[in-house]
C-alpha cells in the first residue's frame, strides 16, 4: 500500500514533463513572433513581453525537469529492488533492463536524425553531418550508463547513494564553463560522433551540463526509495527545499570562483545551478499534488507511461524525422499567439487521446504474433 504514492508521483511527474514538452515545442515551431523575441532576449536579456518571458521560463525547466525525473524514475527503481539484497548488482533485473533502455534510447536517436526524403543523396555516397547530432535521446541513453556504472561503483554504501548522486551532479555543473570557455570542439581532434557529445559541430544536449540533471534527479529517486513520498512524509520536501538551495547558493560561489563578471558569466555558464533550484521547486508542487486521487485521472496519468513513444511520434509529426515531411512545413512561425496557443491545446490533446489507444494496439499485434509462435508458447513475463 505504501508504494502506490511514489508510483503514482512518478507517473504524474512524467505526464507533466512530457506536456511541458509538447506544447513548448510546438509553440516555439509555431508562433511567428517567437524569433522576434529570442532576438530580444539575445541582445538585451528580455524578450519585452510578460508573458512570452513567463511562458520562457517555465519552457526553460522543461529539459532539466524531463532528464531530473529520467533519473529519478530509473534510479527509484534500481533502488527499490536493489534494497532487496537478493542477488548481485549486474544481476539485477533493473541494470539488465537498465542497458536494454540505454542503448535503445542511443539508436533510436540516430535512427530518428535520418532522412528517408533524400535516402537517392544517401545512396550516392554522400553523408549527412547532422545524423551524428547528439541531441535529448542519445543524452539520457548515455546519461543512463554513466549512473548505472556510478550505481556498481557506490554500491557499498547504498543507504547514501543519493548524497553521491547530488554530489556527481554538482562536479558535472561546475565542470561545464571548464568545457564551454574552450575554442574550438572538444575532444580536440576526436571524431565528430564523439566531439558532439561534449562540444561539438552538431551538439545539441551535451553530457555537461545535461547529465548532470540526470544524477541530480537520481539522488531524488535514491531518496524516494528510502523515505517513501506524499503527505505521509514531510521529510521530502524538506529534502527538496534544502536540496533547491544548496544547489543555487553554489551556483554562484561557483560564479565568484570562476570569474568576477557576476551575471553575464553565471547565466552564460552555470545557469545549471538555478534550473537544479528550479527543478527542486516544482517536484515539491508535484509531490504534493500527486498525493490526492482526484488530480490523477487515468488519461492524465496514462501519458507519463507512455513518454519514450509520445516523444518518438512527437519528433516525426513536428520535425519531420526519419520521413522528411512535418507539420514544419507547414507552420514553422506562421501562427499568431492565440492561434499558437489553440494549436498547442489540441496537440496536447491528440498526444493524450493517443496514449489511450497505444496498449489495445500492442495488444492486437501481440495476439497477431502468437499465431506464428510454435507449441503454443507466450511472451516471458516482464
Amino acid at each position: 500500500m505504501s508504494n502506490k504514492p511514489r508510483i503514482h508521483f512518478l507517473d504524474f511527474s512524467r505526464s507533466v514533463a512530457i506536456l511541458m514538452m509538447l506544447q513548448g515545442h510546438f509553440i516555439s515551431l509555431t508562433l511567428e513572433s517567437y524569433p522576434i523575441f529570442m532576438a530580444e532576449v539575445r541582445l538585451h536579456g528580455s524578450s519585452g513581453s510578460i508573458w512570452f518571458s513567463i511562458w520562457g521560463f517555465f519552457r526553460g525547466l522543461t529539459a532539466p525537469l524531463f532528464f531530473s525525473i529520467s533519473g529519478a524514475v530509473f534510479t527509484y527503481l534500481l533502488h527499490k529492488e536493489w534494497q532487496k539484497g537478493t542477488v548481485s548488482f549486474f544481476r539485477l533485473i533493473r541494470v539488465k533492463k537498465g542497458l536494454r533502455r540505454a542503448f535503445s534510447l542511443i539508436i533510436i536517436g540516430y535512427l530518428l536524425q535520418m532522412n528517408l526524403k533524400f535516402l537517392t543523396y544517401y545512396l550516392s555516397g554522400h553523408f549527412n553531418p547532422h545524423f551524428l547530432g547528439f541531441h535529448i535521446l542519445q543524452c539520457i541513453g548515455v546519461g543512463l550508463l554513466l549512473l548505472l556504472l556510478f550505481s556498481s561503483i557506490i554500491y557499498k554504501i547504498k543507504p547514501y547513494s543519493w548524497l553521491l548522486y547530488l554530489l556527481m551532479a554538482m562536479v558535472i555543473f561546475a565542470l561545464t564553463p571548464l568545457i564551454r570557455m574552450q575554442e574550438g570542439y572538444l575532444p580536440t581532434g576526436a571524431h565528430p560522433l564523439l566531439q558532439n557529445m561534449i562540444q561539438g559541430p552538431e551538439t545539441g544536449f551535451s553530457i555537461f551540463p545535461w547529465i548532470g540533471f540526470i544524477f541530480f534527479g537520481a539522488g531524488f529517486g535514491h531518496y524516494l526509495s528510502l523515505h517513501g513520498t506524499g503527505l505521509q512524509n514531510k521529510n521530502v520536501y524538506r529534502y527538496l527545499i534544502g536540496v533547491g538551495i544548496i544547489y543555487y547558493l553554489l551556483g554562484w560561489i561557483m560564479t565568484f570562483v570562476y570569474n568576477g563578471d557576476f551575471t553575464h558569466f553565471h547565466f552564460q555558464y552555470l545557469w545549471a545551478f538555478d534550473r537544479a533550484f528550479f527543478v527542486a521547486m516544482l517536484l515539491i508542487i508535484l509531490t504534493y499534488l500527486s498525493s490526492f486521487e482526484r488530480f490523477r485521472p487515468q488519461f492524465f496519468m496514462a501519458v507519463g507511461q507512455e513518454t519514450f513513444a509520445i516523444y518518438v511520434i512527437h519528433a516525426i509529426i513536428l520535425y519531420g524525422a526519419i520521413t522528411g515531411y512535418s507539420l514544419r512545413s507547414f507552420l514553422e512561425n506562421k501562427l499568431s499567439p492565440l492561434e499558437a496557443i489553440i494549436g498547442a491545446l489540441l496537440f496536447l490533446g491528440f498526444f493524450i487521446g493517443l496514449v489511450q489507444v497505444l496498449e489495445p494496439i500492442r495488444q492486437f499485434f501481440r495476439n497477431f504474433r502468437t499465431f506464428f509462435i510454435p507449441n503454443g508458447r507466450t511472451n516471458k513475463p516482464q
